[in-house]
């Protein structure tokens, strides 16, 4: 069978053996090699703590200067006189969502709440969409419930 080769058959099959893996001990360069990858994961990861630790105190201080006004939008509604219609009770449920992002999770397990709300009792249930993934979710099934859109909230102009 490796009569064309000649002589060449035995070193085409130790070549071909030594450019297989070999088990063992790791090379000096590939040890470096795999340090000096470790050690820039390690500077990526570090650099991402970074910028996540600036972005959550950022949120945490635009947070304390919004509890105010959610404190005074409860009071005003504990405060307010006003007694529901006694013939069918309303439900009106705010999903919040983004318009982007990479958290489908987020949107997948609040779309899914809100659809197990709307199938036990969807004609006294109204939706109102704060960010375009819920209503993007929602619109096929349940687009007759959504009373209200809003998008881009709380974009810097």
């Amino acid at each position: 069978m490796f009569g064309r080769f000649g002589n060449l058959a035995p070193v085409l099959v130790q070549n071909v053996q030594q450019s297989q893996q070999q088990r063992g001990m790791a090379t000096l360069k590939a040890i470096s090699i795999r340090l000096k990858s470790v050690k820039n994961i390690q500077k990526i990861t570090q650099s991402m703590k970074m910028v996540s630790a600036a972005k959550y105190s950022r949120a945490e201080r635009e947070l304390k200067q919004a509890r105010p006004v959610g404190v005074g939008a409860q009071q005003f509604y504990e405060k307010a006189e006003i007694q529901p219609p006694e013939d069918a009770p309303q439900k009106l449920i705010i999903a919040m969502t983004s318009d982007r992002g990479l958290c489908g999770a987020v949107h997948t397990s609040v779309v899914r709440q809100i659809r197990n709300e709307l199938q036990l009792s969807s004609e006294n249930t109204k939706v109102i969409c704060v960010g375009d993934k819920s209503r993007a979710i929602l619109q096929r099934l349940f687009g007759k419930n959504i009373l209200l859109v809003a998008n881009e909230v709380g974009r810097l102009p």
